[in-house]
């Protein structure tokens, strides 16, 4: 398997979503609900005539996402706007600070910027249809990143939640099977600020039922930043001090208990915390081989590109597959040098 460079991570980043990944917290942050992911499925055709009004004009592209300090997101962005840059082109980012309403206010202010497209990872997929519809009318095409309950955009780019969930749900059941002789207590750190992010967490808890029946599962909690996670794995090392495992949905969630670990000693070698988006902090904290021992890659180096391809289809009106899924890959200790240097 090839090696991802950093450089090239860092252009990013499974939300797939993860992951998400990645609403309200990131998910790359929809995805199809069940089963596992697959490359380039194609559903209907999302192209049609560009709109002619856009021909002629600066390329202007918006975005919006629930929360701005989301790894995923950031490097992500970064690698739109250098591709943008080199087609004299222009992005606009908004971050609705996890507030829907601001989201639906950020839409309706893109579309007065006159932007032909915009990458929205939704809060409330139901909540922003309207918005987007009445953007569509004006001639607006949209791609979500992550939302794969959001019929009414014209590019979906997806991964499974529910196959994120239970790819790291089964990957902390062999920890706990194989190093803590099938039995610990286990910390959850969810989110349910959508549809896709709380099949991510059901999925997740009910793998590790399924495959440690030995395991307790002793408290979960929801978080919706990487602060608000470390103070909920501080909360749950307090309460349970035998608590040897933090499983959580996205990469944010596991650096926050990471650190909260880390603050109360029990960074040894029997701790478990892991992550969902391949994001470059996580993959260094695998490497390292502390307690932070797995994430996912959602073909994170390769979003950039994908996402520019269905940007540029879209306003020259060709087609265009409607859904895009991505592969998702579990990174740990054992094949963490090929992704990571």
């Amino acid at each position: 398997m090839k090696k991802i460079k950093p450089a090239l991570i860092i252009l990013l980043s499974a939300m797939l979503l993860l992951v998400a990944a990645c609403s309200s917290s990131g998910n790359l942050s929809g995805g199809n609900n069940g089963g596992a992911a697959s490359n380039n499925q194609a559903n209907t055709d999302a192209g049609g005539q560009a709109n002619k009004s856009t021909e002629g004009t600066k390329l202007k592209v918006g975005v919006t996402i629930p929360d701005s300090t989301h790894p995923f997101f950031i490097l992500l962005i970064k690698a739109i706007e250098e591709r943008l840059a080199a087609e004299n082109g222009e992005l606009l980012v908004f971050g609705a600070n996890n507030d829907v309403n601001k989201q639906i206010n950020d839409i309706e202010n893109m579309v007065a910027s006159k932007v032909q497209v915009i990458l929205i990872n939704a809060m409330e997929p139901k909540a922003v249809e309207s918005a987007v519809q009445h953007a569509q009318a004006a001639g607006v095409k949209f791609i979500a990143l992550g939302n794969d309950d959001m019929p009414y955009v014209d590019v979906t780019q997806t991964i499974s939640h529910k196959e994120i969930g239970k790819l790291m749900g089964e990957t902390a059941a062999k920890w706990i099977n194989e190093k803590l002789d099938g039995k610990a207590e286990v910390g959850l750190i969810v989110s349910n600020a959508n549809q896709s992010l709380i099949d991510r967490s059901k999925a997740l808890e009910e793998a590790i039922r399924n495959n440690a029946p030995g395991a307790k599962i002793v408290s979960v909690q929801e978080a919706r930043t990487q602060a608000a996670a470390q103070g909920v794995a501080e909360n749950m090392l307090t309460a349970n001090p035998n608590l040897q495992v933090i499983a959580t949905m996205m990469d944010p969630y596991g650096l926050g208990a990471l650190e909260a670990v880390k603050a109360a000693g029990r960074d040894n070698g029997k701790f478990f915390i892991n992550g969902t988006d391949g994001t470059p902090q996580a993959l260094a904290e695998v490497k390292a081989g502390g307690a932070f021992r797995a994430t996912l890659d959602l073909e994170t180096a390769k979003q950039p590109d994908v996402t520019m391809n269905h940007i540029m289809k879209l306003v020259k009106g060709e087609r265009v597959d409607k859904i895009y899924f991505s592969k998702l890959t579990v990174l740990d200790g054992g094949n963490i040098d090929q992704f990571a240097k």
